[in-house]
């Protein structure tokens, strides 16, 4: 069976992927660690343990630099060979909060967490007790995260959703 490792942006992506994870799972099961692909550098230190599967990475196009982003293919790449384990993105466009309204039944993200502002949104995210169960009663649809188009500059890259989801 093939291991997903996923490095995504912040906090509120690992909740998300934890909650999203657990049986009846909507992704595939794996480590969640939180590296932003777009800011920071990856280390063999990083990989080394993956060994078979798939490294997933998971972040926002709302700020267009790929510098990094293209030194961390080329990491995983140098460390993690194609014939053991293949690169995924899930690329938010453009942001967590714009994948989350297309994905539910709100206007806005605020609804979610009942928060008293979308500056409030994270923090609130972050303390839901049981997220799983809130998007739910919000008519989370896995089908429709993911799904955009990838904008430039990042259209070197293609969305993995289809290796990722379960359905």
């Amino acid at each position: 069976m093939k291991t997903y490792t996923y490095f995504v942006e912040g906090e509120c992506e690992q909740k998300l992927l934890d909650a999203i994870k657990v049986a009846p799972s909507l992704i595939h099961p794996g480590k969640v660690r939180v590296f932003n692909v777009i800011k920071n550098c990856l280390k063999t230190s990083n990989l080394i343990s993956i060994k078979d599967g798939y490294v997933v990475f998971v972040f926002d196009s709302d700020v267009p630099e790929t510098g990094t982003l293209k030194q961390n293919i080329e990491t995983v790449k140098r460390i993690c060979p194609a014939k053991t384990a293949k690169l995924l993105f899930l690329v938010q466009v453009m942001n967590l909060e714009d994948e989350l309204v297309r994905a539910t039944d709100i206007n806005n993200i605020e609804e979610l967490t009942r928060s008293k502002s979308r500056k409030n949104f994270k923090s609130d995210f972050l303390t839901l007790k049981n997220c799983r169960s809130v998007l739910e009663r919000h008519c989370f649809d896995i089908k429709k995260m993911w799904c955009k188009e990838i904008p430039e500059p990042f259209s070197y890259i293609s969305q993995g959703t289809k290796k990722v989801v379960c359905a």
